[in-house]
């Protein structure tokens, strides 16, 4: 799964996900690694699920959908360079309650990433992908 199809997931979505926080460990904490698959189990690698889930989620996944600290340290993760603003309230009913930014620190301070949801960590965690996705776009229109 790559990063894009990871954002367009928790855009489909409202709720955090212990699969997709496996899969965000893997991209930028386990590079090595990647999160089992059904075809992992009772098969070569002898897996068995309880072996791989917690109660939080995939083993070794960090709950950055679930927490915001985890999701915060995805921000520093990804953009080092930038500051992360996380704000809550809603003008109407329909709005999402959280709205994230990663800004870089500048004088225009500009966006890099920003998202919204009715999950503070998940917001937060969506604007940082986002963040990292243009960072790469920019560095390849730069190559």
């Amino acid at each position: 799964m790559t990063i894009e199809d990871i954002i367009e997931t928790l855009e489909k979505t409202d709720m955090p996900d212990s699969r997709i926080d496996a899969f965000i460990t893997c991209a930028f904490l386990l590079k090595q690694l990647r999160p089992a698959e059904p075809n992992d189990f009772d098969g070569p690698h002898d897996y068995m699920p309880s072996s791989i889930k917690s109660e939080h989620g995939f083993l070794m996944a960090r709950p950055f959908t679930h927490d915001v600290n985890h999701a915060i340290d995805l921000c520093k993760e990804v953009r080092p360079d930038a500051v992360w603003h996380l704000a809550r309230g809603r003008q109407t009913a329909d709005d999402s309650l959280y709205g994230a930014q990663l800004r870089e620190v500048r004088e225009d301070e500009s966006i890099l990433g920003e998202a919204e949801s009715n999950h503070a960590a998940l917001a937060l965690t969506l604007a940082a992908l986002r963040a990292h996705v243009r960072q790469e776009d920019e560095k390849r229109a730069g190559a």
